[in-house]
C-alpha cells in the first residue's frame, strides 16, 4: 500500500490548519508542496484520475480567499497603479468567460468540461494577483522560489532513477506512457520520475533550472551564486533524460532573454561581480560534466543528447506547423463566437464526447496555444483577450521604468522572472499541452505577477506612506 495518499492527507490537514489561523504565507509553501505531490497521488489512485491535477488549483483558491479576507479586497488600485484603465477590462473578461462557459455547456452538455475550461482562464488571473501580493514582500517571494527549487531536487533525482531503470509504480508514466522516436529503430519512453509524464517532468526541470538561475543572479555571495548555478546545470542535464527537447529550448530562451534584460539593468559594480561568478560556474560545470556525466548517466546518454541537438533543425518547422497551421484550422472550426470553454482542453482519457461533436482535428488544434484560444473563444473572444494582454504589456513597460528605484538584487529577481515568463510564450504557441496544467499556469502567472508590485516597492523605497493593507479581525 502506497503512503502517498496518507502524506497528501497530512499536508492537507496542516494546510487547512494554517488557513484557519490566517497564515496564508505558510500555506502558499504548502500549495507548492501539493503541486509536487499531486502527480504521485494520481499514480496511486484507482484509474489514475486526470482531475487529480486540479488539487493545486483548489489549494491556491483557498489560500487566495484567506488572503482576500485579510486584505479586504483585491487591491486593484495598487496592482494597476501605472495603468488604471486595466480595471475596466476585467468585467469584460469576466463576461466573456461566463458566455464561453455557457457556450461550451450547451454544445457538449458536460458541466465538468466547462469547469475545467474556465479554470484555464481563471488560474492565470489568480496567479497574477498572488504574484503581486507575494512580491510586495520580496523576502517571501525569494522563499517561495527557493522552496520550488528545493522540492525539484528530489523530484529531479526520481527522473534519474526512472532513467536508470528502477522499477517502481511511482516512477512510471500514467497510463501506458508515450513512446518518443529518437532515431530509426529506436523509440523509448522518456524518464518521468514522480511526475505523471515525461513532458511534465521536462517542463518542471527546465523551470527549476531557470528559477535557480534567477536566484543565482539575485544572490549576494559567490558561494550561493555558484550553488544555484550548479543546480541549474544539473536540472538542465536531467531534462535531457525526459527526451523532450522543449525543456532545453526553454532554458536557452530564458538565458538569452535574461542576459539581454540584465545588460539593460545591471549597474557597473554588479556587472563585473556577476560575470566573474558566472564564468567560474561555467568552468566548474564543464569539469563536473566531463567527469561525472558518463558515470551517472551511462552509455545511452548519446541518443538523448543527439535528440536534444536536433531541436535546432526543427524549431521553425514545428512553430509554423503547430502555431500557424493549428490556429488556421481552429479558425475554420470556431468562427466568430468559438466552441466554448474546455472545447480544446487536453484532458487525457476524458474526451467528454467532443470529437463526436467537432471532429478528430480538435486534437491537432489543441496542441497549438493560439489554436486553442481561437477554438474556444472565437475571433471575438480572442480580440477581447488581446486587448487585455496589450493593456498588461503597457502596464509592465511602465512598471519597468520604475525598476531602477529598487535595490539591485530585487531588480535581478524581477528581470529574471520576466524573462522566465517571456521564454514560455513561443512554447505555448507551438505546444500548449503542458500549459493546461494548473500548477504550471499558477507558477508562470505568479512569476509575471511579481512585476505588478514594482510601483508599490518603489513608493515604499521613496518613503511614501503606505496604506493599511491588513483588514483581518
Amino acid at each position: 500500500m502506497s503512503l502517498v495518499p496518507l502524506l497528501v492527507g497530512l499536508v492537507g490537514l496542516v494546510f487547512v490548519l494554517q488557513l484557519l489561523q490566517g497564515s496564508w504565507r505558510s500555506a502558499l509553501g504548502l500549495v507548492l508542496l501539493l503541486g509536487f505531490l499531486q502527480d504521485p497521488l494520481r499514480k496511486t489512485l484507482a484509474g489514475q484520475p486526470p482531475l487529480a491535477v486540479g488539487l493545486v488549483l483548489v489549494a491556491a483558491i483557498a489560500c487566495g480567499l484567506v488572503l482576500l479576507a485579510e486584505r479586504g479586497g483585491l487591491e486593484l488600485p495598487l496592482m494597476q497603479a501605472t495603468l488604471p484603465q486595466l480595471g475596466q477590462w476585467l468585467p469584460v473578461y469576466s463576461t466573456l468567460l461566463v458566455f464561453q462557459a455557457m457556450n461550451g455547456l450547451m454544445r457538449f452538455g458536460q458541466p465538468l468540461l466547462s469547469l475545467i475550461g474556465v479554470g484555464f482562464y481563471v488560474a492565470p488571473l489568480l496567479g497574477l494577483w498572488l504574484g503581486f501580493e507575494v512580491a510586495s514582500e520580496p523576502a517571501l517571494l525569494q522563499r517561495l522560489l527557493r522552496l520550488y527549487v528545493l522540492l525539484s531536487i528530489p523530484a529531479g533525482f526520481s527522473v534519474w532513477l526512472s532513467y536508470r531503470g528502477v522499477d517502481h509504480p511511482l516512477l512510471k508514466e500514467v497510463g501506458s506512457g508515450i513512446l518518443i522516436h529518437f532515431r530509426p529503430g529506436l523509440s523509448l519512453q522518456g524518464a518521468s520520475g514522480l511526475w505523471r509524464t515525461s513532458e511534465v517532468a521536462a517542463w518542471h526541470l527546465a523551470a527549476a533550472a531557470c528559477l535557480a538561475l534567477v536566484l543565482a543572479t539575485a544572490a549576494q555571495s559567490r558561494s550561493t551564486v555558484i550553488a544555484y548555478g550548479l543546480l541549474a546545470v544539473v536540472f538542465t542535464g536531467l531534462s535531457l533524460l525526459t527526451g523532450r527537447r522543449k525543456a532545453q529550448v526553454l532554458v536557452l530562451l530564458f538565458v538569452l532573454l535574461d542576459a539581454a534584460l540584465l545588460q539593460r539593468w545591471l549597474r557597473p559594480p554588479w556587472r563585473g561581480w556577476l560575470v566573474g561568478n558566472l564564468l567560474t560556474l561555467a568552468g566548474l560545470s564543464a569539469l563536473a560534466g566531463s567527469l561525472l556525466l558518463p558515470q551517472l548517466l551511462g552509455e545511452g546518454l548519446g541518443d538523448y543528447v543527439q535528440r536534444s541537438l536536433s531541436a535546432r533543425d526543427e524549431l521553425v518547422d514545428r512553430f509554423s506547423y503547430m502555431a500557424i497551421s493549428g490556429s488556421g484550422r481552429a479558425l475554420e472550426l470556431s468562427g466568430l463566437f468559438g466552441l466554448g470553454a474546455g472545447a480544446a482542453t487536453q484532458t487525457g482519457v476524458l474526451d467528454f464526447g467532443r470529437q463526436a461533436v467537432v471532429g478528430a482535428s480538435l486534437g491537432f488544434v489543441s496542441e497549438s496555444g493560439g489554436g486553442r484560444l481561437i477554438a474556444e473563444l472565437g475571433l471575438l473572444g480572442v480580440a477581447l483577450l488581446l486587448v487585455g494582454i496589450g493593456l498588461l504589456v503597457v502596464l509592465v513597460r511602465r512598471n519597468l521604468a520604475l525598476l531602477g528605484e529598487l535595490p539591485q538584487r530585487w531588480i535581478h529577481l524581477h528581470v529574471g522572472l520576466l524573462a522566465f515568463g517571456l521564454a514560455n510564450v513561443p512554447l505555448f504557441l507551438a505546444a500548449s499541452g503542458i500549459y493546461g496544467d494548473p500548477f504550471v499556469l499558477l507558477l508562470l502567472s505568479l512569476s509575471l505577477g511579481s512585476l505588478l508590485a514594482v510601483p508599490l516597492l518603489a513608493a515604499r523605497g521613496r518613503g511614501v506612506q503606505q496604506p493599511d493593507r491588513t483588514h483581518a479581525p
